[in-house]
């Protein structure tokens, strides 16, 4: 016998208690005032994580989290953390269970299933989404995290540049361990699934000055990687992290 549960079900299980997994009406009004009033914001952070490394940073509850491509096309791969109890991590399964394999303005990041609860909610996206072949569309959530044996089976070369590496200094200036690290919210990146069933990237859409914005729902430790890999095109260009308060 297969054991089958609707929608509602689902939704009364995984939430435990926090609401609906969509965005109510109101709050689908009040994230977008927050994403087009930006003259009452103060920037509290402003900074640039370079090609090909990774960078740490807070966010408090409340607060709002700008990733922009710096100077061409970049994916951003990102890691975030409870603050309060790190043990609570974002989650990629538990979002793409929710909001499937790529996600956009409504859109929330949601934390390890035992916790099962939003931790940034997407409310901004300047990023185009074409429609390409296989449902390739950004902001992926299929791919986890370029790393070394990855670029060696790839190229032969060891002491590659790659996206863990880049987590787990940027996680270490948090007090993280290499085994926090988990699979990122990989921003910007334009993934599908062939025919075949096997997972594919191609070059960004994004370009110099898109980016996306999350809105903290918890204080939030979080490290960003601007990943080396191919998935970034042919010319990465880095990120900037804009953290305002409003």
């Amino acid at each position: 016998m297969i054991n089958t549960w609707d929608d509602k079900a689902y939704a009364a299980h995984s939430m435990k208690g926090h609401g609906s997994l969509e965005l109510s009406q109101d709050e689908q009004q009040v994230y977008n005032a927050l994403a087009t009033n930006t003259v009452g914001r103060n920037r509290m952070i402003e900074f640039v994580v370079p090609g090909k490394t990774g960078k740490s940073f807070t966010v408090n509850k409340g607060q709002i989290v700008r990733i922009t491509c710096h100077e061409d096309s970049q994916v951003a791969d990102l890691n975030l953390f409870n603050r309060d109890h790190p043990e609570e991590c974002f989650s990629s399964s538990q979002t793409r269970a929710v909001h499937g394999c790529h996600l956009t303005t409504g859109d929330r990041l949601w934390s390890h299933p035992i916790y099962q609860r939003p931790m940034m909610t997407i409310i901004a996206d300047t990023v185009p989404r074409p429609r390409r072949d296989h449902g390739a569309i950004s902001h992926d959530l299929l791919f986890g995290m370029c790393d070394e044996p990855t670029h060696f089976r790839r190229t032969g070369q060891h002491s590659l540049p790659n996206c863990r590496d880049n987590l787990t200094a940027a996680s270490a200036e948090l007090g993280l361990a290499p085994e926090d690290i988990h699979d990122p919210f990989n921003i910007f990146m334009v993934t599908g699934i062939n025919d075949d069933g096997l997972l594919f990237y191609v070059a960004p859409d994004c370009k110099q000055g898109d980016y996306i914005e999350l809105y903290a729902e918890m204080n939030c430790d979080c490290a960003v990687s601007a990943c080396p890999g191919m998935s970034s095109g042919p010319n990465p260009g880095g990120l900037k992290i804009e953290v305002f308060e409003t």
